[in-house]
């Protein structure tokens, strides 16, 4: 789907296991002028109710001049969106998505920043 990427190297790293099972991962994808980071959590992590799960997307600028740019989360349901806003160097944007499991049975979702400059995206993790 969406695979340019500025200058990088994508890190992916399960967080909590249990048995083989992991329910939180998260994911970051460095570019020239910030990371595109993107997270998931289980339900039964957050708040302890497993028919849900949340995905956050966020960028952190750390170089450049402003932009503006729109914070989306791609999983097997479809495409979640936020509003188009503007950042500049050393702020932080981010956006959470709460979903039903039974919206996503497959348990994998990634991140993705529109932008001006072009659109962006983390690798792909699984949480469930």
């Amino acid at each position: 789907m969406y695979r340019r990427a500025l200058a990088a190297t994508a890190v992916t790293a399960a967080l909590v296991f249990t048995g083989s099972t992991a329910f939180a991962a998260s994911t970051s994808t460095k570019l020239s002028n910030g990371r595109l980071y993107f997270e998931a959590l289980h339900g039964s992590v957050v708040d302890g109710n497993p028919t849900k799960w949340y995905g956050t997307t966020q960028y952190e600028k750390t170089g450049g001049s402003a932009v503006n740019i729109t914070l989306e989360m791609y999983t097997s349901n479809g495409l979640y969106k936020d509003r188009s806003q503007s950042i500049s160097k050393g702020q932080k944007k981010g956006k959470t998505w709460v979903v039903a499991r039974s919206s996503d049975p497959a348990c994998s979702a990634k991140g993705i920043m529109a932008a001006d400059t072009g659109t962006y995206e983390t690798p792909t993790v699984h949480f469930c």
